[in-house]
């Protein structure tokens, strides 16, 4: 039984991690295992993760054996530099002391006088200086002893045992190794990356070394990431900015959930995540999408990202999703037309509701030309054209391509769209509240509505888009062909012919079909 890096054997939990191809004859072998000595999961999942944060630490070092160090695979998160220190082959204190015989001890390196001397070694790292090796350290510093004062002697002293009076010299001996193999690989990143650690991180780093619990695992979808991301989103491809804010804010959700969860980035992660969310199958792979949208990006333009994830899967794809067969193809969730019957009775609710002339006219708008609500809200004075002697509405920022159209005006809404001339006072014909941040200028109205068909008990498939497909249905049993039906409404054909080589029907012919469009208002 396998679950998350983790094999269930004779009761045992064991922690594994396949090796990738272009490393195996480096590391001499396909993958790491170990067991964990618990058959409890909770402890495994814990315990695993030491394991898998120095095994994958070995296969970055594998390939920086292969390619030579360059800053771009220099590491990411304080665990892996700490895990550098750990595994690092430079010479440390430790080699310098302990000699293979009493006779071979360098008297400046017997026990007191190393108790002496490991203070002056912490001030000197805590006050950030560098040497070229430990060894150096020694030599250059440790003459100093006799000309320091008691009082300043003792301040090291009390650093000595700020490490803790309890632990053995030895022990004392391997953290100053550590510290000093922290500071060459902060200085080698420094110089090679151009860039300076800040205090923080290196104080995070020798926490680590201190206690490898005190690691926590950082999602690699972090916020300088997202932003980057929405950038590339907004300005190289071109998505509106209220698509790309939706999947920026489910990029902060996901990154806070596997923070607090302390989880890795992973199929299965997501797929627990996935199972937190009380939200539809729809809204889900909304969320997978943007994950996926966010893991192209990352692999493709972010190399530190690259080089960490390049041999894993997207962890947002093949997500399975429970089907209810019996209501797969019932029509439930169906958005459904309005009969003109409908249209009648929502118009005069409307009418008789007070403070609700502008969406009655909304309606009365949608009801005669098909039109989408953001389009008629965005409708100017200047959008009234004539073509051919007919007048129309004139819509050129839909929702695709084919949405740029004239729709001839019909007969029964002249007199209304004349007096919304009349009484605009921003040029458009629609008076709104206010846009939102998007530029969207039937966010409110399109509330009003919802709350007016729900008093009404139209239920979720009736929607402001109902009289598009209202519109639709009628001029279809009115016989008014196909391709005509799709020119006033903004859809393509479908086809090559009409889509690309026909200009289109006539104003006229538009005109006389829009007029078969008949309802029951007292307007």
């Amino acid at each position: 039984m396998a679950s998350e890096n983790l094999v269930l054997r004779s009761g045992t939990w064991h922690v594994r991690l396949s090796i990738p191809k272009d490393v195996r004859h480096v590391l001499n072998r396909s993958e790491f295992t170990e067991s964990l000595k618990t058959g409890s999961k909770p402890e495994a999942q814990v315990k695993k993760l030491a394991f898998l944060h120095v095994w994958k630490q070995a296969i970055a070092n594998a390939r920086l054996r292969i390619a030579g160090p360059t800053p771009d695979h220099l590491p990411e998160t304080s665990f892996s530099v700490s895990q550098m220190i750990q595994t690092s082959q430079q010479d440390g204190l430790l080699s310098l002391v302990m000699a293979k015989n009493s006779d071979d001890v360098d008297p400046r390196f017997s026990r007191e006088s190393l108790d002496e001397l490991g203070s002056y070694i912490i001030d000197v790292i805590l006050h950030g200086q560098k040497w070229k090796s430990p060894k150096e350290a020694f030599e250059a510093n440790f003459d100093l002893y006799g000309q320091k004062p008691f009082s300043e002697y003792q301040v090291f002293k009390e650093k000595w045992y700020e490490l803790g009076e309890n632990i053995p010299l030895e022990r004392k001996i391997e953290r100053f190794n550590d510290y000093i193999r922290l500071q060459k690989i902060v200085e080698h990143y420094e110089i090679t990356a151009g860039q300076t650690i800040s205090v923080s991180s290196i104080e995070e780093i020798k926490s680590i070394l201190d206690n490898p619990t005190n690691y926590k695992i950082k999602s690699p979808i972090t916020t300088n990431r997202i932003a980057s991301f929405e950038a590339y989103q907004t300005k190289t491809k071109g998505i509106i900015q209220k698509t790309v804010d939706t999947q920026a804010n489910r990029l902060k959700l996901m990154n806070a959930w596997l923070e607090t969860e302390q989880r890795d980035l992973n199929h299965e992660s997501i797929a627990s995540y996935l199972d937190t969310l009380n939200l539809s199958i729809k809204t889900k792979k909304q969320y997978l999408f943007a994950g996926s949208s966010f893991w192209k990006w990352a692999i493709k333009h972010d190399e530190n990202f690259k080089k960490l994830h390049r041999d894993q899967q997207s962890p947002f794809e093949k997500h399975d999703f429970p089907v209810n067969r019996s209501k797969k193809n019932d029509g439930a969730m169906e958005r459904k037309a309005f009969t003109p019957e409908d249209v009648a009775r929502l118009y005069e609710a409307a009418k008789a509701t007070k403070k609700r002339e502008t969406l009655t006219d909304l309606i009365l708008l949608g009801a005669y030309t098909g039109a989408r609500i953001e389009e008629l809200c965005q409708l100017q004075a200047q959008d009234i054209v004539t073509e051919e002697g007919i007048q129309c509405f004139y819509f050129y920022d839909g929702k695709t391509a084919a949405s740029e159209r004239h729709t001839p005006i019909h007969p029964a809404i002249k007199e209304t769209v004349e007096k919304l001339i009349r009484n605009s006072k921003d040029g458009f014909l629609i008076s709104s509240p206010a846009g939102n941040k998007y530029g969207n200028r039937s966010d409110a109205l399109s509330k009003q509505f919802g709350r007016l068909k729900t008093t009404l008990e139209y239920n979720s498939q009736y929607v402001f888009h109902s009289f598009r497909k209202t519109v639709i249905t009628q001029l279809q049993r009115a016989d008014v062909p196909g391709i005509l039906i799709a020119s006033i409404v903004g859809h393509e054909t479908g086809t090559v012919t009409f889509d690309v080589y026909s200009a289109g029907p006539s104003p006229k012919q538009k005109h006389d079909a829009i007029s078969k469009l008949k309802y029951k208002l007292k307007i």
